[in-house]
């Protein structure tokens, strides 16, 4: 993409200038056209100083937090909310955004819609940035001309995901500095100490025992084929992200994720919490359940769990409750099922399905406040191995020279 600067007239004649990135001078032309403007002149923007190109690639390596996009909605909502246009309510955001990459994204979402796109298919072009999730709430806001109350329920939805994920980091954070602490100190007692004892204990003419034997061997490949240790490690996390991203492999990384101990049932939790809340929000906002149940699996950031729910809406469309394939999915807890069909029965099922939500987020804040002891066994019990199998590497072959000793 290139940046051109214009000068356009508009019907009345009015001449107006600006900047465009496209392809070419053609693709300029003909996005003003569809602005309603004339061209007057479209020519390549000057080459911009050293200190703003370094600014300029420096920001590719910037990144957008979730924090920034939840300000974002939050503003968009109550600006559209005061009966702002969209257009106008972006310019009016654009300028207040410090962060440059996530200004520029906002600027060229507002020329995407000026040139007839929807606000949902111009932020779709950023998946990056949008998740499925944000992008099909705002079409369906679209298309129930609530778009409004769609991004404030965005929103909050962005923040409760948030929040969860700061629990759950905090609830880790422990873990992983013991975690990170054991692999230094391992790569030290491998590298550095090791050795030292390989050539104390070559002196004698004694056979040294197994622990002290992986450990020398591990220190021999660790110093010796470290490279192809690093190649390895990257070619298998490249192979994996090739097979995660395929149907298949996707489907099965995702099944292997929900029979996680401990982890499988918090996701699980999680998943569905927000499959019932992104329900209740597209029934509440006057989409067909069928419509519903196909834009909140495509939320669902698990193909499990997307397919089930596709499955259910098939026995939907068949003229089945709700409640009915829930309950033989194996997925929705009976209590969840039961919620569902009294909300079915009573005429109420978006707030059934907002109190099913809140249920699996008081379960899914239980589990994380209790992973520090439910973690705690098998870091003792990982802990522990490492520690014995560096204990005895040490002083096996210790006791061993003492035995020497004795004979002499």
């Amino acid at each position: 993409m290139t940046s051109f600067n214009y000068k356009a007239r508009d019907r009345y004649g009015i001449l107006t200038s600006g900047a465009l990135e496209a392809e070419d001078t053609r693709a300029v032309a003909l996005h003003l056209e569809k602005m309603g403007f004339t061209p007057v002149s479209i020519s390549p923007a000057e080459t911009t100083g050293a200190f703003l190109q370094l600014e300029n690639w420096l920001d590719k390596f910037s990144k957008i937090k979730v924090e920034e996009i939840v300000v974002f909605t939050r503003q968009m909502a109550s600006i559209l909310q005061a009966g702002v246009s969209l257009v106008d309510g972006l310019d009016a955001i654009q300028e207040q955004i410090k962060n440059r990459k996530f200004k520029r994204v906002v600027v060229s979402v507002k020329k995407n819609i000026e040139g007839g796109s929807t606000f949902s298919d111009a932020l779709e072009r950023y998946k990056s940035l949008f998740s499925p999730l944000v992008v099909n709430m705002i079409r369906a806001g679209e298309k129930a001309g609530i778009l409004d109350n769609v991004l404030d329920r965005v929103s909050n939805l962005l923040e409760k995901d948030m929040e969860t994920m700061d629990k759950i980091r905090s609830a880790t954070r422990y873990p992983m500095i013991v975690l990170a602490a054991l692999s230094a100190a391992f790569m030290v007692l491998t590298i550095f100490v090791i050795p030292r004892f390989v050539y104390f204990f070559s002196t004698f003419k004694t056979e040294l025992p197994l622990p002290t034997r992986i450990l020398i061997g591990m220190n021999y490949v660790i110093v010796n084929y470290w490279v192809w240790m690093v190649l390895v490690i990257a070619l298998g996390g490249y192979l994996f992200k090739k097979f995660i991203d395929s149907e298949k492999g996707g489907y099965s990384w995702d099944l292997f994720v929900l029979s996680l101990p401990v982890f499988g049932p918090l996701f699980s939790r999680i998943f569905l919490s927000r499959f019932c809340r992104m329900l209740a929000t597209m029934i509440g906002s006057g989409i067909p359940i069928l419509e519903a149940l196909v834009i909140a699996a495509s939320t669902v950031d698990n193909r499990v769990i997307s397919k089930v729910i596709l499955d259910i809406r098939d026995e939907v469309s068949r003229g089945r409750n709700l409640s009915e394939p829930m309950k033989g999915s194996k997925i929705f807890p009976p209590i969840a099922v039961a919620m569902v069909a009294i909300g079915e029965k009573a005429g109420t099922l978006e707030p059934m399905l907002e109190n099913v939500a809140k249920y699996f987020d008081r379960e899914a804040d239980y589990t994380i406040k209790n992973l520090m002891p439910l973690l705690e066994p098998a870091m003792i019990l990982g802990l522990g191995m490492i520690v014995l199998l560096f204990a005895l590497g040490i002083f096996l072959p210790m006791w061993d020279l003492v035995k020497v000793y004795k004979n002499y």
